[in-house]
């Protein structure tokens, strides 16, 4: 027996597999393990890619499919027939947003990882202006949705909001 298989008989493992199973138990369960390993690397493209993190990106996702459903629902209640033009215009409109987001992140990483400090901070600035302006438009989206749903005025929770912010700033 080698060297290292006593040291593995020491704490009671009775091979190489019995290690790996106790290092990566979700190597016992069929297909845990890639899943693991998918998830695992697309959160990192995410986080390369996008230059947030992969909660941030997923409450982005939440977000745009929140506008989405609520958008439907929305067209819904004033009667209008399901339209594969405007959810056409959404996909578009992801996209567009996806791309603004990869783009400012990237050309900011560029130019920081070459020190090109000024470059860097325009496009850091720009990326996360851009990320807040995106989730911003697409939370006031919802809101508008929300209040056709609720049976009120296009405009009501924006309104409500937008008073809030006056008589803090007051």
């Amino acid at each position: 027996m080698g060297y290292f298989e006593k040291i593995l008989k020491t704490f009671a493992y009775s091979g190489w597999s019995d290690l790996a199973s106790s290092l990566m138990p979700s190597t016992k369960y069929d297909h845990l393990t890639g899943l693991g390993f998918v998830l695992s690397s697309v959160m990192v493209v995410v986080q390369v890619m996008f230059g947030i993190s992969a909660l941030a990106f997923l409450a982005l996702l939440v977000i745009m499919v929140a506008e989405l459903t609520s958008g439907i629902l929305a067209s819904r209640i004033r009667k209008e027939p399901f339209s594969s033009m405007k959810l056409s215009r959404f996909t578009f409109k992801v996209a567009y947003y996806l791309v603004l987001i990869f783009v400012t992140n990237t050309m900011a990483s560029g130019f920081q990882s070459s020190g090109q400090d000024l470059a860097y901070t325009i496009f850091h600035w720009m990326h996360i202006f851009l990320t807040v302006q995106i989730v911003m438009e697409n939370i006031v989206s919802v809101l508008e949705n929300v209040s056709v749903i609720s049976g009120k005025d296009k405009t009501h929770w924006i309104k409500k909001i937008q008073t809030k912010i006056e008589s803090l700033l007051n």
